[in-house]
C-alpha cells in the first residue's frame, strides 16, 4: 500500500503538473515557457530530496520520528515477515544468487514488458490528444482527467491486493484494459470521424499505472537478505529503466497517424506481462512447496502463518486455530497430559524449532526455509 501510495504520485503530477505547467507557460518573462518550467520544478525536486535525505531513515532502529515502542513493533512486523532489518555488510554469494535466482529475472522480464508500453503511451497519448486542440499548452489540461484516472487505478489496485493478499491476479486484470485500448486504436482509423473512441481506447490505457508499483512490491515480498534485496530492486530498476529507452522508438513520425507498430508491440508485451505473471506464480508456489519440505526434515513446522501483513483480529484467530491443532496432534500422539514418556529436559518428536528464528540472521529468501512466498 505505501509503494502504492507513493506512485499515486505520478497521478496527481498529471492532475497538478499539467495545471501547474500550464500556468507557468503563461508567465511572461526574458526567458523561454519551458525555461520556466524546468527551473521551477527542479528546484522543487532538489528541494524534496534533500528533506528526505536528511528525514527519511534506513531502517525502523534509526525511524527518529518513532518511540522505542513504536520501534520494538516495526521491528516484529520485520521478524514476522522474514525480511529482516538492514546491514551495512556486502555479500557478495547473496549478489551472486540474486544473479542466479530465476524470480530476479521474472521481475525484470515483467518490469520491462510493463515499461515499453509505459513510456510508449506517455509518448503517444498526446498525439492523440492534440487531434482534439491546436493548442500545445491546451493540450496539458487533457492530462488532468488521465492523472485522476491513474490515481484512481492505482490506489484501488494496491487496496485489493492487499485485501485479497495477491498481487499476480491484480496484474493480470490490469492488463486487460490496455490490451481492449491498444486493440480499439489498432482498429479504428485516426481521423476526425473517430475522436471519440480513440479517445476511449486511450483512456483505457489507465489502468497500466497501477501495475508497476504491484511488481516492485511483489519483488521486494519476495527477496530477503540485504545484499541480495539491493542487488535485485537494482536490476529491476535498470529492467525499467531500459523498457523505457526502448518504448519511445516504437513510435515515429513516419508511421503517423497509425502507429500500428507501436500497437501491436504493446499488445504483445501486456499478453507477455501476463504469461510471466503465470510463470512467476507457478515458481513462488514450488519454492513454498520446497519451504515446506525443508522445514519438516528440520522438525518445524510445515505451513507457518505470517502475521505481518494481519489485523490484530486476525491473528488473534489464526494462533488460536494453531493452538487447536497443535493440542489435537498432541492429543493423536498421546502427548498431551504424557510425563513418563517425556522425561523433563527431553523433547517429545512433535515438539518444533520457533519459526522465526532465522528472522534477523540476515539469510536470503532461498537460505532461509521460514521464508514464505507471497503470489
Amino acid at each position: 500500500m505505501r509503494i502504492g501510495s507513493w506512485y499515486c504520485m505520478n497521478g496527481l503530477t498529471w492532475v497538478f503538473g499539467s495545471l501547474a505547467t500550464y500556468g507557468l507557460a503563461s508567465i511572461t518573462s526574458s526567458l523561454r515557457p519551458y525555461q520556466v518550467i524546468f527551473l521551477t520544478f527542479g528546484l522543487v525536486t532538489v528541494a524534496v530530496a534533500v528533506a528526505m535525505f536528511i528525514l527519511m531513515p534506513d531502517s525502523p532502529t534509526e525511524a527518529k520520528f518513532l518511540n522505542d515502542d513504536d520501534k520494538l513493533i516495526a521491528i516484529e512486523r520485520l521478524r514476522g515477515n522474514q525480511m529482516g532489518i538492514m546491514s551495512r555488510e556486502w555479500r557478495k554469494p547473496h549478489f551472486l544468487e540474486a544473479l542466479q535466482d530465476v524470480k530476479t529475472w521474472l521481475w525484470v522480464a515483467m518490469i520491462f514488458c510493463i515499461s515499453v508500453p509505459s513510456n510508449g503511451i506517455s509518448t503517444f497519448g498526446p498525439l492523440i490528444i492534440h487531434s482534439f486542440v491546436s493548442d500545445p499548452f491546451d493540450t496539458m489540461l487533457f492530462n488532468v482527467p488521465v492523472g485522476i484516472s491513474h490515481v484512481i487505478a492505482v490506489s484501488v489496485s494496491a487496496y485489493v491486493s492487499m485485501k485479497w493478499k495477491v498481487k499476480g491476479l491484480i496484474i493480470i486484470l490490469l492488463c486487460i484494459p490496455p490490451i481492449i485500448g491498444f486493440g480499439i486504436m489498432l482498429s479504428f482509423p485516426h481521423d476526425d470521424a473517430h475522436r471519440a473512441i480513440l479517445l476511449a481506447g486511450y483512456f483505457c490505457l489507465s489502468t497500466f499505472t497501477g501495475i508497476t508499483p504491484l511488481i516492485y512490491s511483489w519483488s521486494a515480498q519476495n527477496t530477503a537478505g540485504d545484499t541480495k534485496r539491493k542487488s535485485t530492486s537494482a536490476l529491476v530498476f535498470i529492467g525499467s529503466s531500459a523498457g523505457n529507452i526502448v518504448g519511445p522508438l516504437l513510435f515515429t513520425p513516419e508511421e503517423a497517424p497509425s502507429y500500428s507498430r507501436g500497437l501491436t508491440t504493446n499488445i504483445a508485451l501486456f499478453s507477455a506481462v501476463i504469461l510471466l505473471v503465470f510463470l512467476t506464480s507457478a515458481y513462488l508456489k514450488f519454492l513454498n512447496k520446497r519451504h515446506a519440505e525443508r522445514r519438516v526434515a528440520l522438525g518445524k513446522k510445515a505451513v507457518i502463518f505470517d502475521s505481518s501483513l494481519e489485523t490484530a483480529s486476525e491473528v488473534a484467530r489464526m494462533s488460536t486455530i494453531q493452538e487447536n491443532w497443535e493440542r489435537d496432534a498432541r492429543l493423536h500422539n498421546g502427548e498431551l497430559g504424557s510425563s513418563l514418556d517425556h522425561p523433563e529436559g527431553q523433547q517429545s518428536d512433535y515438539e518444533e524449532e520457533a519459526p522465526n528464528s532465522n528472522a534477523f540472521a540476515d539469510l536470503t529468501d532461498l537460505e532461509n526455509e521460514d521464508f514464505i512466498f507471497v503470489f
